[in-house]
């Protein structure tokens, strides 16, 4: 329950800071329904009231005045609920805003973690699928107001008689514990659903991702997909169907209560009303305000069972919310990079004990094109994460211009850096877009010339306007691997930066494509720094030298002519090998 209470005090705090016009809103609706809960408790009785005293003319004026009140209070309810599903939605998108910005606050390490991916999932599954965020404000509102009408109605309830308290209150306490007993399966229901309702989203989303749709033709996933969809499917379907039942048992009895407690106050106050020959203005007002009063109670009830629903569905995204932000303290401004030197650098991943990298040194100077070579796992992406400062070193130190890259302002560190990485990202916007929103259209036709790719684009009915998308754009297009790579590589070259990292840059493309590009690199970067990684080594002879790793530790680093001199080196043997499979042309230094 405290951590429940830390929860919603979490929550409040990210939703007002999110939207604090929202609160605003909701408080009035807690105050007009409040209104007109204590408002409709004596509206019958009023009118009884004069027409047990024969005042006819103030029983029709107040028909009048307790209709137009009836009808204002109605007006504003309703007015006042639109409004707050306005401001919902807001608030909603607005939180969610936050989460996103706050996911791109996270150390990267956390990206990379299972736990904190299924923490991501968790999140947006209670905020999306379970509309959590609307529930749980719609029930503590709900819960507000209802308490505000039985502070009300109990006034009235004990001037008619305060046994009827302990009625109603023995009434309460039966409920409660059916609460408690109905909220604690549900709870424990959700934990038991998640990770089946996890593999049911995985499955489902999978499925319906049409650039699977190729492998699932040639291939039996497709069957194989469909058959642990209609398993989770089933499962969840059970799952629910079984709680369904039990919280609808739960529900009746919750109910069987309440009609019993409501017959038992019906004979006392008729019984009292009788033998004390009371108006029966009195027996309508005391009536209508213990109705009212179960009416609140049942509300109470209803919106805890949900309140404590959607508390468990929004843990996930308040302890996403928690989670420590990227700290960067750096306040050196960094203007362009002209040395890099790792100096003996080892590195682990965070929960491992295995190291990727150990005791790593060299030097880059400005200008210099270095390629990284070595086998899979060798740890060459590894380094280029450091560089990108996505992780810290586990020991040892990196140093760009002498100072190490902690003691740099991050923004500035970031600008002087342009990376693509194997597993790049194109954007369901424009070409133009996608390379560089900041660059005139000149700018990316030459830069689109360069990498080999214009004339593909120029060919295409809006050129470089076209969407790369068709999911939501009836004229975007769809290119192939090797094309959007080739736009890949023209983003990383439009960034004005003095350091290019390219990680497996040409992966797509077929070795001719790949020597073209590669042969006028050195121009189009003749005045950056740039590091290489690929598995083709063709890239390497173009490059001032060669970084070797192997097993995360580095061999070699020299240039491609004096590596091909030590014939029992690593580099030479990767060199051989792959060039057997090729037929070279021209003069191989």
């Amino acid at each position: 329950m405290k951590k429940n209470k830390h929860t919603l005090i979490k929550f409040l705090k990210y939703s007002f800071k999110a939207h604090k016009l929202y609160f605003l809103v909701l408080f009035f609706q807690i105050l007009i329904r409040s209104a007109m809960t204590l408002f409709g408790a004596y509206t019958l009785s009023i009118l009884i009231f004069f027409l047990e005293k024969g005042n006819y003319k103030e029983a029709l004026l107040s028909v009048v005045v307790l209709v137009s009140i009836e009808v204002g209070l109605t007006f504003l309810n309703t007015y006042i609920k639109r409004l707050v599903e306005v401001h919902n939605q807001k608030m909603i998108l607005a939180i969610k805003q936050m989460l996103s910005n706050k996911i791109m606050s996270l150390p990267f390490q956390y990206l990379e973690d299972p736990y904190y991916l299924e923490l991501k999932k968790n999140a947006e599954m209670g905020i999306d699928n379970m509309g959590a965020l609307s529930s749980l404000m719609t029930n503590i509102a709900s819960i507000i107001s209802s308490f505000i009408s039985i502070i009300g109605l109990v006034s009235i309830i004990v001037s008619f008689d305060a046994f009827l308290v302990l009625i109603l209150v023995a009434g309460i306490l039966l409920n409660i514990l059916m609460i408690f007993i109905s909220m604690k399966y549900q709870v424990q229901f959700y934990k038991s659903l998640l990770p089946i309702n996890f593999k049911y989203g995985y499955y489902l989303n999978t499925m319906i991702n049409t650039t699977n749709c190729k492998d699932f033709r040639l291939y039996s996933l497709g069957d194989l997909l469909c058959e642990k969809f209609n398993h989770f499917s089933k499962e969840v379907a059970s799952n629910v169907a079984k709680a369904q039942i039990i919280a609808g048992f739960h529900a009746s009895i919750i109910s069987t209560i309440q009609y019993v407690e409501m017959a038992g106050i019906y004979i006392l106050v008729g019984i009292r009303t009788i033998t004390k020959q009371l108006p029966i203005a009195s027996f309508s007002l005391t009536i209508s305000a213990a109705v009212s009063f179960s009416d609140a109670i049942s509300t109470i009830i209803s919106a805890s069972g949900n309140y404590k629903r959607s508390i468990e569905y929004i843990k996930p995204a308040i302890e996403l919310m928690a989670l420590p932000e990227d700290i960067h303290l750096g306040k050196e401004a960094l203007n362009s990079i002209e040395e890099i030197c790792f100096e003996n650098v080892s590195f682990k991943y965070p929960n491992t004990d295995t190291y990727v990298l150990k005791n790593v040194s060299f030097l880059i100077k400005e200008q210099e094109k270095i390629s990284i070579v070595g086998l899979n796992g060798a740890g060459k992406t590894t380094i280029v994460k450091l560089l990108c400062r996505l992780y810290s070193v586990t020991e040892g130190v990196i140093k760009i211009n002498g100072i190490p890259i902690e003691q740099y302002d991050k923004e500035s560190y970031i600008k002087e850096i342009s990376a693509l990485f194997q597993d790049y990202k194109l954007f369901s916007y424009s070409i133009q877009d996608n390379i560089s929103p900041s660059k005139d259209l000149s700018q990316i036709q030459s830069l689109c010339e360069e990498v080999g790719i214009r004339e593909a684009i120029e060919a295409l009915p809006n050129q470089y306007a076209s969407c790369l998308s068709k999911s939501y754009e009836e004229e975007g297009v769809d290119m192939s691997g090797g094309q959007k790579q080739k736009i890949a590589i023209a983003r990383s070259l439009a960034k004005d930066a003095s350091l290019l990292i390219l990680d497996e840059p040409t992966s797509a493309l077929d070795p001719l494509a790949e020597a073209e590009i590669y042969e006028n690199f050195n121009d189009m970067v003749s005045n950056k720094m740039a590091i290489y990684i690929s598995h083709r080594m063709s890239s390497s002879i173009f490059c001032d030298k060669i970084l070797v790793l192997d097993g995360g530790s580095v061999t070699d680093f020299d240039s491609h002519k004096n590596l091909m001199k030590r014939t029992d080196s690593l580099y030479y043997q990767l060199f051989s090998t792959q060039a057997k499979n090729y037929k070279l042309t021209g003069k191989m230094e």
